[in-house]
């Protein structure tokens, strides 16, 4: 039997020799809940594979065929945009990145952070906390409507709450690091956040690895 795997694609990671292995260990401990949930339902594991550029994410996706025929694929993308309610997520990224959907896909095969990983980081102080340790400011974060939040805001919040840290400002290239402390729960408070662990356990649940 062949051994199947759930595979999401992630944009963005750092540069650096270990960027590939740091990325994908930290969105693998975040994620390790669904790891779990997939070993359940017959699966090998739950792997990250990081798309890199946001355009390089998608065209991974859109071919992952060719290399893992087998497995069962999605995509993790920021929607760099507001996201209406019931709006469909291929519909945000045709009009932002004009992506189109893959014949075989649907609306469960792609997850958005809305509008970015950083509105994720936000939810968890106690882990920008532990990262950045001390002389964090954070009386200047926003921790309320999130998802409503412009990514000029929050990356100005994100900067001027690191700025005097050891490890600040803060920079996007961080922020693998950082998901790997944060609670998935407090994503989970997010609409989009919870999307991602309830759909995606849907999909696998209907899905499962005889």
């Amino acid at each position: 039997m062949v051994k199947r795997h759930v595979r999401v694609y992630i944009e963005g990671g750092a540069k650096g020799k270990t960027a590939d292995s740091d990325f994908r260990r930290g969105w693998k401990k975040f994620l390790s809940e669904i790891h779990e949930f997939a070993r359940q339902h017959g699966y090998r594991s739950l792997e990250v594979v990081r798309g890199k550029a946001r355009g390089n994410a998608f065209h991974l996706f859109v071919k992952h065929k060719a290399v893992w025929p087998n497995d069962l694929v999605v995509l993790l993308a920021d929607s760099e945009t507001a996201v209406p309610n019931n709006a469909s997520v291929w519909k945000i990224v045709a009009d932002q990145d004009k992506w189109q959907k893959p014949a075989w896909a649907t609306d469960r095969h792609l997850y958005l952070m809305v509008h970015f990983v950083e509105t994720w980081l936000l939810t968890d102080q106690d882990a920008l906390k532990q990262f950045f340790k001390e002389r964090l400011n954070l009386n200047v974060l926003p921790t309320s409507n999130l998802e409503n939040r412009s990514k000029t805001e929050i990356e100005k919040a994100l900067k001027q709450a690191t700025k005097d840290t050891k490890k600040g400002p803060y920079t996007h290239g961080q922020a693998h690091e950082i998901i790997e402390l944060v609670n998935p729960d407090n994503v989970k408070t997010l609409r989009h956040g919870n999307r991602l662990f309830t759909t995606l356990r849907e999909l696998i649940e209907e899905n499962p690895v005889r």
